[in-house]
């Protein structure tokens, strides 16, 4: 019989689990373990990232989820029983500024991933991406959320598996304003 030593069996799992990830970013899309055309039970299946909870319209979402090597709330959004989209959203709450300096690290992320990211009718749109200062970006952002209610963005070149694009949104539910900043993934466009 073999021992192993809790170094190999680190190893071992790191191995594993990046095999598994690029497996499944290979495919189906979506954001792994997570792929597009999932039923809900294959979602929750992954109890690692759970517990799950669900929307009243049966959308699903768990706290724990893996983006970007950190805990996010990622939601599963159904069609046809199938796993249709994926929103990670990054930030929820009635601050402004928060929300302005999230949109501005959502930039960053995809930036840093994906290259150039178009923001469209932003005032500063065509600008050399090393000039758009975060400071620029945030103000760019609150500007077109105050007075549209929604920023968008997404990276010209898009990954072959999926579609990325990032909104930073207000709305008012009684009274109350909410800002959310959400990373959504869909099936690739055809």
């Amino acid at each position: 019989m073999h021992r192993i030593n809790v170094w190999q069996c680190l190893i071992l799992a790191v191995a594993c689990t990046a095999s598994l990830s690029a497996a499944d970013a290979l495919s189906g899309g979506g954001l792994p373990p997570w792929r597009f055309e999932m039923t809900k039970d294959d979602v929750r299946s992954f109890a690692e990232f759970g517990p799950y909870e669900s929307f009243s319209n049966g959308d699903l979402e768990t706290h724990a989820g893996l983006y970007e090597g950190r805990k996010e709330n990622v939601q599963f959004f159904f069609e046809d029983g199938k796993l249709a989209r994926i929103g990670i959203l990054l930030y929820e709450g009635d601050s402004l500024d928060a929300a302005a300096d999230t949109w501005v690290k959502a930039y960053e992320m995809l930036d840093a991933r994906y290259g150039d990211i178009d923001l469209p009718k932003m005032h500063f749109e065509g600008w050399p991406r090393e000039k758009r200062l975060p400071v620029l970006l945030n103000a760019a952002a609150r500007s077109r959320v105050e007075v549209f209610g929604r920023a968008r963005m997404a990276p010209l070149k898009q990954p072959s598996d999926k579609f990325v694009y990032a909104s930073f949104n207000k709305a008012v539910f009684h009274g109350a304003t909410v800002y959310t900043v959400v990373v959504f993934l869909d099936p690739p466009k055809p």
